[in-house]
C-alpha cells in the first residue's frame, strides 16, 4: 500500500510539472515581451508560479523533516507575495 502511495505522489508531481509547463507555454504565446509592461507581466507571472511551487515544496518537505526547521512555517508565511505592477 505504501508503494502505491509513493507511485501516486510521483505521478501527481509529474502531472503538476507538465501542467505548469503547458500553462507557461500557452502564456508565452500571448505575451509580447518586446515592451516594458509585457516583459514585466511575463516575469511577474513566472515569479508567481515559482514562488507558489517553492511554498508548496517547502510545506510538504516539512512533513518528513519535523523539527529540523524545514517547513516549520505555514505556507502563507514561507514566502512574501510578489509585487504586481501594471
Amino acid at each position: 500500500m505504501a508503494d502505491q502511495d509513493a507511485q501516486d505522489r510521483d505521478f501527481d508531481a509529474m502531472t503538476a510539472r507538465l501542467l505548469r509547463r503547458e500553462a507557461l507555454r500557452r502564456a508565452a504565446q500571448g505575451l509580447s515581451t518586446a515592451s516594458g509592461p509585457g516583459l514585466e507581466d511575463a516575469l511577474a507571472q513566472i515569479s508567481d508560479e515559482v514562488t507558489a511551487d517553492a511554498v508548496y515544496r517547502r510545506a510538504h518537505s516539512g512533513q518528513n523533516q519535523a523539527g529540523t526547521g524545514v517547513g516549520d512555517k505555514a505556507p502563507a508565511e514561507a514566502a512574501p507575495k510578489p509585487i504586481r505592477r501594471g
